[in-house]
């Protein structure tokens, strides 16, 4: 094929592909700016999971954040679906709306009730990780001394299982994340979360972790950040260099992307003023104070399917890495106990 006719090729492949993106990069917050969340539908991504809640937030916040992103899609009904299961990614997507459910960041959004994993459950979040980057009362964090995964933290795991909430590692430690896959019954992801053989910062995960999590039935979403590709390089190539790498370790089946992206709005809070503000969570040394940290794009999923292509990757291949594989692990991680 000539260079349109790869990129037309490409262009197809993602407009007929679930695409799937498992974590956004909007803090989150009740007076959090919404309003441009159709970019995501735009570029082409069908499902998109939005994070409600982190460590950093005193618990209430979240459940204030929960309250008003809720009210905020639910006035957008007609381009925004709030989804409960994977039939309604589907059904959101054959109706061209943005399917929206919500995640968590950390075990202090439960105020150490164990209760409250079904009630968010309830309000539609569907994956939550347990430490976001500093230790709590039920796991280790990435940039901290990782203290393991507590016996709250293997209740929480349960109850995860239990109402079908996927569990996530990123931002946990390494020690922290092997304790809570092994835990799992169900698939464990690491949503967005690179691999340090490439880039040697403490939010990136090691191969003995991509391997455990594949282990699981799980999948390995490749974070968009530059300064977690390496560099603050943000470009098609570094991305697909790190999907290369995982696909390699584990597998096609066990790769995907949540790029931590947000869209561009006026409202939008300055990333670098907010992780200045609270050195403790993201420590110097890391590179958060690297000024205009750059994002790569969902709309350059078409370039990456073109450079995945060149290093042989199926169309199948290709399509998992777009949605499929994410949809796979979702699938087995949503469903309860019966």
């Amino acid at each position: 094929m000539n260079e349109q006719d790869t990129h037309d090729w490409a262009t197809g492949l993602v407009k007929t592909a679930l695409v799937w993106d498992a974590h956004a990069g909007i803090f989150p917050g009740p007076d959090t700016d919404l309003s441009k969340i159709t970019q995501w539908r735009a570029a082409g991504v069908d499902y998109v999971s939005l994070n409600v809640g982190f460590d950093v937030m005193a618990w209430p916040d979240t459940l204030a954040t929960l309250s008003a992103y809720r009210c905020l899609l639910g006035a957008m009904s007609d381009r925004v679906k709030i989804i409960k299961t994977t039939g309604d990614i589907k059904a959101a997507r054959a109706s061209g709306q943005l399917g929206v459910s919500f995640d968590i960041e950390g075990v202090n959004a439960l105020n150490g009730d164990i209760g409250m994993v079904s009630v968010y459950h309830d309000l539609g979040v569907r994956q939550m990780l347990l430490a976001y980057n500093l230790n709590n009362v039920g796991s280790g964090g990435c940039h901290d001394d990782d203290s393991g995964l507590s016996d709250f933290g293997r209740e929480v795991i349960a109850e995860m299982n239990r109402v079908g909430m996927m569990l996530d590692c990123s931002h946990m430690g390494e020690r922290s994340s092997l304790q809570a896959m092994a835990c799992s019954e169900k698939p464990a992801v690491f949503t967005h979360s690179n691999p340090v053989a490439l880039c040697k910062h403490q939010r990136n995960i090691t191969d003995d972790q991509i391997r455990v999590c594949a282990e699981t039935g799980g999948v390995v979403g490749i974070n968009g950040m530059g300064i977690f590709l390496g560099d603050n390089d943000a470009s098609a190539n570094t991305f697909v260099r790190h999907v290369v790498h995982v696909a390699d370790l584990v597998g096609p089946v066990h790769v995907g992307f949540g790029l931590d992206w947000k869209p561009t709005s006026n409202k939008a809070p300055d990333l670098g003023a907010i992780l200045a503000s609270r050195p403790d969570y993201w420590p110097k040394g890391q590179n958060y104070d690297t000024k205009g940290i750059r994002l790569f794009h969902p709309e350059g999923l078409v370039e990456v399917v073109k450079l995945l292509k060149v290093y042989g990757w199926s169309d199948d291949d290709l399509r998992g890495f777009l949605g499929g594989n994410f949809l796979r692990a979702a699938t087995q991680s949503w469903v309860g106990a019966q």
